[in-house]
This record gives structure tokens, C-alpha cells and sequence, in this order.
């Protein structure tokens, strides 16, 4: 494991998100949402393209985990490099079965904490998590990759309002679960599961709840391998990253500039379709 190096940046907790917001389609933010995603329909084939070379290069071509990591400290200020076991959970989902981490062995976990009530962070950050399926589920990672959300508010998260939220933030889930605590557990303990991963949410007298936003990546074995902070992070970055956990290449690759080249390549081919 690489020394963690992470840049400076202030994951301060936060209420009011004002970077990103619904565009009204006439605007000019809104005429740039609907052309991209009219080239996002026009360029299926590269996005296809992009990730068979993601997640099929040759072993000579591949990234190791530590490559993609030394790029990340370069490229990516909001990633943190971690080796830790995972703190295990028990919660359960709309339907009511019982899911726990460990169930996911042998999966890269991508996991998030949010509340379904909270008017600005917490949907972006969804949507923000639901880029980084469509990338991953185009791709031979879908079924590699599990996405997990967790609720911090259990009380106002019903399985109703849980079974219409993933839909509503274009979460797939063919590999995305929402969770939230079981009926024996105490009220607080998806909180408290948030804060033994470094993340603390606070309960204001209003009912909201102050927080801030990270993105954990998991690896087969259980263990804590990446924190992206804010949602200010790539999510071309995340799912490359998944992409190294995936295939645990750990030869280093002979010729650094062959690597960055592989990098930059694949880079701006995601970057086409999410920019």
C-alpha cells in the first residue's frame, strides 16, 4: 500500500449545495445538459469501445492497482488511498432481506450514506453515483461491481419512499441496493455505521441532517480501499479505479509512459461523454 497522500481540500460539513442545480431546458446550462445528452445517444458504440480497452487490456497493457493509484494523487485531488478492513453492517433492504457487507465478498462495493430528505447534497451525490453505474454497467465490471446506498434516516425513509428514490435519481438496480436499518436495531445506527467509515452526520432541531459527501470503494476481500470526497470528484476517476479492484493487476507495468498513455486514452474517451 502507497503512503496516503492526499491533497489539500476542505470536506467541511455542509447543508446547502449550490454548485449544481436543475436547468431550465431553454437556458444555456440547459441547452449544454440536452446536447450532451444527445451526444451521450450518439457515441453508445465508443462508450462500449472505451471500456472493452478498460476492462480488457492485456496483461502487458493493464494498469496495477498502484499505477492507477500514483496517477489518482496526480489527477484526482478529492481521492484519499485507504487499506483498511471495512466496518461490517447488518440492514436490510425495501423488500425486507437482510444484506450484509460481507455477503458482497468477492464484488468491488461501491457505498455512499444519504437521506432522502435532504434538499441538495444527497441527490446530487445520488445522481453523481448513478454516472458512475451507467459507466461501469456498459461494461464486463456489472457484474463485479455492487452499489450500495445506505439511509442515516431510517424514521423518514420508509420502503415506500426507498422503492420510488433510485428511480428517481436513474439508479439501475440490477446492482444498486438501498438499505436502512432492521426493526430491531436502534434508530441511530446507520449514523453511527456512517461515522465508523469517517463520515458524521448530524441531526439539526429542523430534522435535516449536516454532512458531508464521500464515495467509498470496497474491495473482494472486505477492505477499505478509497475514499473520493465532496462531489466534486470525476466519475471517470471512480470507475477506473473500480476497474484496477476489479482485475487486481499488481505487476507493475514495465513502461511508465506506455501506462500514462493507456491513462490519458482512456481518460479522454469517458471524458467525451461526460464532460
Amino acid at each position: 500500500m502507497m503512503p496516503l497522500k492526499l491533497r489539500t481540500f476542505s470536506p467541511a460539513p455542509f447543508r446547502v449545495h449550490t454548485e449544481l442545480s436543475s436547468m431550465p431546458p431553454g437556458s444555456p446550462a440547459g441547452r449544454s445538459a440536452a446536447s450532451r445528452n444527445a451526444r451521450l445517444g450518439l457515441t453508445g458504440a465508443l462508450q462500449i469501445a472505451a471500456i472493452g480497452v478498460l476492462t480488457t487490456a492485456t496483461p502487458a497493457a493493464s494498469h496495477s492497482l498502484q499505477e492507477v493509484e500514483q496517477q489518482l494523487f496526480k489527477r484526482e485531488r478529492y481521492f484519499q488511498s485507504v487499506n483498511q478492513p471495512a466496518p461490517e453492517f447488518t440492514l436490510r433492504d425495501a423488500a425486507g432481506r437482510v444484506h450484509r457487507l460481507r455477503d458482497y465478498r468477492g464484488k468491488v462495493v461501491i457505498l455512499n450514506f444519504i437521506y432522502t430528505k435532504c434538499p441538495d447534497v444527497c441527490p446530487l451525490h445520488s445522481e453523481k453515483i448513478a454516472q458512475i453505474q451507467k459507466q461501469t454497467n456498459i461494461s464486463p465490471m456489472k457484474d463485479q461491481v455492487a452499489f450500495l446506498t445506505i439511509s442515516t434516516d431510517p424514521r423518514n425513509d420508509t420502503p415506500k419512499v426507498m422503492k420510488e428514490f433510485g428511480g428517481q435519481h436513474g439508479l439501475d438496480p440490477a446492482n444498486w441496493t438501498f438499505l436502512t436499518t432492521l426493526p430491531s436495531q436502534p434508530i441511530g445506527t446507520t449514523r453511527q455505521l456512517a461515522a465508523a467509515y469517517g463520515l458524521k452526520f448530524t441531526t439539526m432541531p429542523d430534522g435535516m441532517q449536516m454532512h458531508g459527501a464521500v464515495t467509498h470503494l470496497i474491495d473482494q476481500e472486505g477492505r477499505l480501499r478509497a475514499r473520493f470526497h465532496s462531489l466534486r470528484f470525476s466519475p471517470v476517476n471512480v470507475t477506473i479505479f473500480a476497474n484496477a479492484l476489479v482485475n487486481k493487476a499488481h505487476t507493475p507495468h514495465p513502461h511508465g509512459t506506455e501506462a500514462l498513455t493507456l491513462w490519458e486514452r482512456l481518460k479522454l474517451w469517458f471524458s467525451s461523454w461526460w464532460a
